[in-house]
């Protein structure tokens, strides 16, 4: 998620959230008309893209790249762009940009760390590898099209991570997926916009196009090479729940694309093997979709003490420092909810020296003065969310906690802090500050679903796999609608920015590898 937040100048986290207009989010990208829909419902192609995001639109410039020479992409909306026009930037590794930095990259360490960290489960080395090895090669591949990126110690999610994300400067990644949306017209590609694909078309076996529709009006389009880049299917939230269990609405937040897996059930259409779980992109320490950002800043700071709803702390809150690891012990708690507290010398402090892990630039290591004003402002518009309480049994009956086990609770903290040992969860020392002068301040922690990724099987080409784990011919997967490339927990500390980066390469490999094919 966090590569969907902007890191520099711009709103304060005590000012109203909204959407940000339109125009702005699709900066740049041109805006497309339907291509005509055929007079004998049947249209020739190379290759098809089901998708016109952050996979479709590389993965179509990677096609023409490769040989092809008419373009098909499909997509749903009626803007290019998908869910790439939010995010920030991408990570990288062994790009130009990292080496006029200076910053050390290694694609062989992070290939292995990542591995390591994903536990080696529910990730295919081969994909893996293909996207980290290619990954700094995109970096110049964009930058070729007058892209311009920026790394640099602020991009990053806490102190111990390289800044492998490469973000693009004054601006979001709809800038790139503008010039290539521009290139793609340059190249003669057609765009079918405000249009579905209803079914994949097979013979013998191999996939060789799609059924359509737009507007009340059926059509084929007949291609060698097909490619799902239509996303993942967090809107749907029946899906969700087949592929992910323990999902339930109301302990997710965040933004929704209207993507409802439609890759997915595609794929299975045809025989496409399914992983038998999908990893939800999901993170901690945020606020409810309808309260003020001061409460997103907030959430994740060390100095800070969490509690369940039983008034009992549960883990060292320096776990918000990465916000993948901190959702897992959230939701472990009794109704997978979770509360922040701390006192007025906590606020105080803050207010002085500013925020030590805030994702904005201006108010990391920043004093704020009128921070207390802001919380202030942020408990008036959502009391259920944050509260000022006077005393320790007010602050326990807005969590509805029993007041004489919080006191208890906050008694026990307060002796680590005093004595500089946290004996429960060994929280380090230089973040143990007390909370025991009033008046104490509450935050309802929230967890954020930013979207889902698999389960289509693929190869490192792309390839979507049959039961028999042999590619299907003719059909290829890009994007978070496949498998492979993430477990249980979203980048950690060695992909910064995954996501979006995954998209982008996964999207030049599918495109590369359906060209050669078609053309063969």
């Amino acid at each position: 998620m966090d590569e969907m937040k902007k890191n520099g100048p711009g709103p304060g986290p005590g000012e109203d959230d909204g959407p940000p207009p339109i125009e702005f989010m699709y900066r740049g990208i041109p805006k497309l008309d339907c291509a005509p829909v055929p007079e004998n419902g049947v249209l020739e192609a190379d290759v098809v893209e089901v998708g016109c995001g952050g996979s479709g639109i590389p993965a179509a410039v990677s096609a023409f790249e490769n040989g092809t020479k008419r373009d098909a992409i499909i997509e749903k909306q009626k803007r290019a762009g998908g869910n790439s026009v939010m995010a920030r930037g991408l990570f990288a590794c062994e790009s130009s940009v990292l080496r006029q930095a200076m910053v050390k990259s290694d694609k062989d360490e992070i290939f292995t760390n990542a591995m390591n960290w994903h536990h080696y489960s529910c990730v295919n080395g081969w994909v893996l590898r293909a996207w980290i090895n290619q990954s700094g090669n995109t970096i110049d591949w964009l930058r070729k099209r007058d892209v311009e990126f920026e790394v640099n110690t602020t991009t990053r999610m806490t102190y111990d991570i390289a800044p492998h994300w490469h973000c693009v400067k004054d601006s979001t990644m709809a800038t790139p997926m503008a010039h290539l949306v521009e290139e793609l017209i340059a190249r003669g590609a057609q765009f079918f916009t405000e249009t579905m694909v209803d079914e994949l078309l097979t013979e013998n076996g191999a996939v060789v196009g799609v059924k359509a529709s737009h507007a009340g009006a059926q059509f084929e389009i007949h291609a060698p090479s097909v490619i799902l880049a239509s996303g993942g299917f967090l809107a749907n939230t029946e899906m969700v729940k087949r592929f992910y269990p323990d999902y339930d609405e109301e302990n997710f937040g965040g933004y929704k694309a209207p993507n409802m897996g439609e890759s997915v059930t595609m794929a299975e259409s045809v025989g496409a093997n399914l992983e038998r779980d999908i990893m939800l992109i999901k993170e901690g320490c945020a606020s409810s979709d309808c309260a003020p950002r001061t409460l997103s800043e907030f959430g994740r700071e060390p100095y800070l003490m969490w509690v369940n709803k039983k008034g009992r702390r549960y883990v060292d809150e320096t776990v918000g420092s990465i916000l993948q690891i901190a959702i897992n012990a959230m939701l472990n708690q009794p109704e997978k909810a979770s509360y922040v507290i701390f006192d007025e010398g906590t606020m105080h402090r803050m207010m002085d020296l500013g925020m030590e892990l805030s994702k904005g630039d201006n108010f990391r290591g920043v004093p704020i003065p009128d921070l207390k004003e802001q919380f202030a402002r942020a408990a008036e518009k959502a009391p259920t969310e944050c509260a000022i309480c006077d005393t320790v049994e007010e602050l326990a009956n807005w969590i509805g906690c029993k007041p004489e086990v919080l006191q208890d609770e906050l008694n026990r903290y307060n002796g680590y802090c005093e004595h500089g040992y946290d004996e429960d969860f060994n929280k380090p020392r230089k973040y143990l500050a007390p909370c025991h002068v009033g008046p104490f301040y509450g935050i309802r922690h929230r967890a954020i679903a930013v979207d889902t990724c698999g389960p289509i099987r693929v190869t490192e080409k792309m390839e979507v796999i049959d039961q028999n784990w042999d590619p299907i011919s003719g059909l290829y997967a890009a994007g978070s609608t496949t498998a492979g490339w993430q477990s249980n927990d979203y980048c950690g500390a060695y992909i910064f920015g995954g996501a979006m980066s995954y998209a982008i390469n996964s999207g030049r490999i599918a495109g590369r590898s359906a060209a050669k094919y078609a053309v063969k």
